[in-house]
């Protein structure tokens, strides 16, 4: 091992999978480099995008620890641990509920400081993932000395649950808004008398709970039959996944790195995903001037909060989400709070994260 990679204070990102370390984190590893700090990043074996060796200076894969066995758990464990022993980075930074459970245990383990980046949670989901989630979080949240959530309701049970850490507030999930991927390509508009559109974006997994979003969409149809709904998305590896239904004014696309064109030729984007930290892709829609409809939960009325018109927030019922759709077609006005979209932003956040970071390792 060379000198200055000795000298050279090193920083672990680890997320389940790497696409999570591509979108999210890989900004803020970019930001980081001015600062002489070795970025790696780890993530389940057969998740990672050759992209992502362009933004971190070494890449790991253990086993595949998301929705695994005990015994692939305790493999990945075993991996993480490894790594950590032979980089000794000074912090691990810990994206996503598996990541965190798992870092931090590996950090308690082998003495290396750790800060957990609370992207969303499960504490008000009734179902057995929620109470098991609830429990483990309320047991070990404690062991993690720095906390970063999402939303103001994620923070307040942190500072709960673990009173000795800290636990900060992020503007926005994730790095925030690159605003390039809201540029529609040039060419790209959609003609007055095109019929009216609802949009659906995110992963395609019943977790993001889309037959609702179906089922809204038929009865607003009762009142516009022309509307239209677009769901774009994909599956995701070691996740179940959704298949939309076949039918008359429903159409479908995998995902886009870019999603400019689809807001541009949508006029309500639908989120009815019961929990959800701090949803980007409403931010996004909301920042390209498309009006939202979303169900009421700790992500959505933190967004909700910084939004003056164009958000009609609901809850998780067919015929309040049609109307609240239906008003929000009536209505194609979106007026954000003056200090949002700054907030919002990428460079805002990243500086965010960066600062935190730099903090944490001395």
């Amino acid at each position: 091992m060379d000198v200055r990679r000795q000298s050279r204070p090193t920083v672990l990102f680890m997320a389940a999978v790497g696409v999570t370390l591509e979108r999210f984190v890989a900004p803020i590893s970019h930001g980081l480099a001015p600062h002489d700090v070795r970025r790696i990043a780890v993530a389940g074996r057969g998740s990672i995008p050759e992209s992502l060796r362009h933004s971190f200076d070494e890449v790991y894969e253990v086993t595949p620890f998301r929705r695994a066995t005990v015994r692939d758990v305790m493999r990945a464990g075993l991996d993480l641990a490894r790594i950590v022993r032979a980089e000794r980075p000074r912090l691990l930074h810990l994206h996503t509920p598996y990541a965190v459970a798992l870092g931090r245990l590996v950090a308690r383990v082998t003495g290396t400081r750790h800060l957990a980046v609370v992207q969303g949670t499960l504490f008000d989901s009734p179902d057995r993932a929620g109470r098991l989630f609830s429990l483990v979080e309320t047991m070990s949240a404690r062991l993690t000395p720095i906390h970063v959530t999402v939303n103001a309701d994620d923070q307040e049970t942190y500072r709960r649950i673990a009173p000795r850490s800290q636990v900060h507030l992020a503007p926005c999930s994730g790095a925030g808004v690159d605003p390039k991927r809201l540029q529609a390509p040039e060419g790209v508009w959609r003609a007055e008398s095109a019929p009216p559109r609802a949009l659906v974006m995110g992963r395609l997994t019943p977790d993001k709970n889309i037959d609702l979003a179906v089922s809204a969409w038929r009865l607003a149809r009762q009142s516009v039959p022309e509307l239209e709904l677009r769901i774009v998305g994909s599956t995701v590896a070691g996740e179940p996944p959704w298949h939309a239904p076949e039918e008359s004014g429903l159409s479908t696309a995998g995902w886009v790195s870019h999603p400019g064109a689809e807001f541009a030729s949508a006029d309500v984007v639908l989120l009815t995903s019961l929990r959800e930290g701090f949803p980007i892709t409403l931010v996004e829609a909301l920042l390209a001037g498309t009006p939202v409809v979303a169900v009421d939960n700790r992500g959505t009325r933190a967004v909700a909060e910084q939004v003056w018109e164009g958000f009609g927030l609901v809850p998780p019922q067919p015929a309040a989400i049609a109307s609240a759709l239906l008003a929000q077609l009536r209505a194609r006005t979106v007026r954000l709070r003056p200090e949002a979209a700054g907030h919002w932003h990428q460079d805002s956040v990243v500086d965010f994260h960066v600062a935190h970071i730099l903090k944490a390792i001395g």
